[in-house]
């Protein structure tokens, strides 16, 4: 047998495009072992719990399903077909029968299989809480005569866990899910945690204050939910989907998918009491009907299967009701909670105070810890945030909440939001990968769900994070550009033509006039540097912005995105090697063009398309200035549109020129070079965009990026 892990944007969950998702390695999530059994045995064991309206009263319907696989029909005395019994008894926690059934008498042909209903009433029943664990121990005794042919025991959890419109309910009372997401994380061995590595994360998730865990963007060990039973944590679970464009979500096969993840948790994880909820992923925007029909779909048949609460997470705020859906989650990111307050006030109006919770809570930590909170994507910063969403969730009736999430783990992909690091590491977690107490996030966490003594954290004074390297760098290619200027009339000449009169200036150029190499060759450097700036400073800025991680996730590539990262989180580098790339390009340009001429009658000298190609690219200088104080003006927020817009018409701007510096050179046609100039950039970008499509649905994945933050 041959396990594959390979993930695409289509056919598989998780998808190829994961934001924050764990690292993938495939393979089997339980112990692979053999397993002998008898040829008559009890094969498989359901069981439905009911509860009386003042709980005073429990029973159990139980189906048990028992095979025979015998090849060889075996008769009691007198040739008589053998007579087999189930007996189910019910053993309490401090190992005394509470009740148990007499033994179901049946017969059972080889190669057969028999479904056995029965129920039983639970005399006094003790009800399980996150508080007081309790649990019963289904025995079943399969017998032939007065000899046990098969036993086997299933731990069973009393309670009843509801989503009320005001409120969710645990056995008849109000009760709130104070949750944290949990990802298995081991960073020399990934997922593969041994099982006192498991304990001990599971009783560290209990002893902090958390009631319950949800275990998302991946499946898990079935250890954990057995974990969760004994520690008293509710366990919440979820199909591994974020952010599905509309097309693939109305894909038949994907919604075939995911039934299938459905039927197996409820078959694989069903039968431990802990698991509480199955959720349907994440990043959804509940206007848009391919969600809608997505997620109806999935919760109706987890309702068919079982009685477990569904839910789902929404990034977009316009929520339409989803049948069968019990909780709707809000995902929070980095956010001022009072900036949502007024739409989770509505939507508590149109569904109920019960139905909307908060799924994902996430604060990252990309600068470590500082001397304050009002240091963004500080430890400070995130201790304050958490701070501030516990106590909302406290004075507005929040049903439930997770934090994403208690530990730090490792992805397939850079995160620019989370910094650069070699290992792909996500800081938003409240204990580091060693699981250290230390952070203060942790310590205002525990205070507040333990109802301690609040700990006070310090406000500080805002660091300036802008980089002195990009006014440094600046003001060098200034004063370079303020020698090349004074050194000499002709240089002045040159510029004033090239940049007012080009057509007269691209003419001197192909007739072979005198045009200074050394010249050309120091204004190429300075605007390759002047390009490398802006660049420099936009990435720089860019870096905690999760509408550009999530542009660049939808090419799916890690190369690209550890690219993006290093250069955003390492401005004096990233000056040096896009720099570096922008000379490069130059030459590859120039080489391109001399590529093309050979089509034309008229011969075009090498030097004499460096020449255009770089006198072409001469309003970039006028940038200069732009790109010394650029950082510094996009962290004011005010003009950012219109600072894009100027940089565009820049672009346009030196396109039209290196297209007349072509023609002129050519000596053809205008129009005929603006013609296939044109054609030509589109192709290019339409082969890159479709490669991308092909290979991982990039353009779906674009545009449902564009509707997620609302810009189209």
């Amino acid at each position: 047998m041959k396990l594959k892990y390979k993930l695409d944007s289509k056919n598989t969950i998780p998808q190829k495009q994961r934001f924050l998702f764990p690292k993938n390695f495939g393979g089997i999530v339980s112990d692979v072992y053999i397993h002998l059994k008898p040829d008559i045995y009890i094969s498989k064991q359901s069981i439905k719990k009911s509860f009386s309206s003042d709980y005073k009263n429990a029973t159990l319907e139980i189906e048990s399903i028992v095979k025979n696989n015998k090849v060889i029909e075996l008769s009691g005395r007198n040739n008589k077909p053998l007579e087999y019994s189930l007996k189910i008894s019910l053993i309490d926690e401090i190992g005394e029968i509470n009740n148990s059934l007499p033994g179901f008498k049946f017969n059972l042909g080889k190669n057969k299989d028999i479904n056995i209903s029965q129920k039983i009433n639970i005399k006094a029943p003790v009800y399980w809480s996150t508080e007081i664990p309790s649990s019963y121990i289904l025995r079943f005794e399969l017998l032939s005569g007065d000899s046990i042919i098969d036993v086997t025991q299933k731990s069973v959890a009393l309670y009843n866990l509801y989503s009320g419109k005001e409120s969710i309910k645990l056995n008849g009372s109000d009760f709130v899910l104070n949750g944290v997401t949990y990802y298995p994380s081991n960073k020399i061995y990934g997922r593969l945690l041994t099982y006192d590595q498991m304990e001990k994360d599971i009783t560290l998730i209990k002893d902090s204050g958390f009631n319950s865990v949800r275990f998302a963007k991946n499946t898990i060990h079935p250890y954990f939910l057995k974990l969760c039973e004994e520690y008293g944590l509710l366990a919440f679970m979820e199909i591994p989907i974020s952010g599905i464009p509309a097309m693939i979500a109305e894909d038949q096969s994907l919604v075939n998918r995911g039934k299938d993840f459905i039927i197996n948790y409820i078959n694989f994880y069903g039968e431990y009491s802990s698991l509480a909820g199955i959720g349907f992923g994440e990043s959804y925007l509940a206007d848009l009907d391919e969600h809608i029909s997505l997620l109806s779909t999935l919760a109706i048949l987890t309702k068919e299967k079982s009685n477990l609460l569904t839910y789902a997470s929404f990034t977009g705020h316009k929520f339409k009701e989803v049948e069968k859906l019990d909780l709707y989650g809000f995902e929070i990111i980095a956010e001022d909670i009072m900036n949502s307050d007024a739409e989770i006030k509505e939507l508590q109006n149109n569904f109920g105070t019960g139905k909307i919770f908060f799924s994902s809570v996430t604060y990252p930590v990309n600068i470590g810890g500082s001397d304050g909170y009002v240091n963004e994507y500080s430890f400070e910063a995130q201790a304050k945030f958490y701070d501030q969403i516990l106590t909302y969730v406290s004075q507005n009736r929040i049903p439930a909440f997770f934090i994403n999430s208690f530990i730090d783990f490792r992805g397939d992909y850079s995160s620019l939001i989370c910094g650069d690091n070699e290992s792909n590491l996500y800081r938003i977690g409240l204990l580091d990968e060693n699981r250290s107490k230390n952070r203060i996030s942790y310590k205002v966490v525990f205070a507040k769900l333990n109802n301690l003594e609040k700990v006070t954290i310090p406000i500080g004074s805002k660091k300036d994070d802008s980089p002195m390297i990009f006014i440094l760098f600046g003001l060098m290619i200034a004063i370079f550009m303020g020698i090349l200027v004074n050194s000499g009339r002709k240089f002045r000449e040159d510029a004033s033509r090239a940049l007012l009169r080009p057509y007269n200036f691209f003419s001197d150029v192909r007739d072979q006039r005198i045009i200074s190499a050394y010249h050309t060759t120091l204004l190429g450097l300075i605007i390759a540097g002047v390009v490398a700036l802006v660049v420099g400073n936009i990435l720089f800025h860019l870096k905690t912005s999760l509408f550009f991680e999530n542009i660049v996730l939808t090419f799916a590539s890690p190369v690209l995105i550890k690219t993006l990262t290093y250069l955003a989180w390492h401005p004096i580098l990233s000056l040096l090697w896009l720099t570096l790339f922008n000379v490069v390009l130059f030459v590859v340009i120039t080489l391109f063009i001399k590529t093309a001429s050979f089509f034309v009658r008229t011969r075009v000298y090498i030097n004499s398309i460096y020449f255009t190609v770089i006198w072409a690219l001469l309003p970039v200088v006028l940038l200069i200035p732009v790109g010394i104080v650029l950082y510094r003006v996009l962290l004011t927020g005010t003009i950012n549109l219109y600072i894009y817009l100027v940089l565009v018409l820049v672009i346009l701007w030196i396109f039209y020129r290196m297209m007349k510096g072509i023609y002129v050179l050519f000596d053809s046609n205008p129009g005929t070079i603006y013609f296939y100039c044109s054609i030509f950039f589109l192709a290019v970008t339409g082969i890159v965009l479709f490669y991308f499509e092909l290979e991982s649905s990039t353009v779906q994945y674009l545009l449902f990026t564009f509707k997620q933050y609302n810009l189209y």
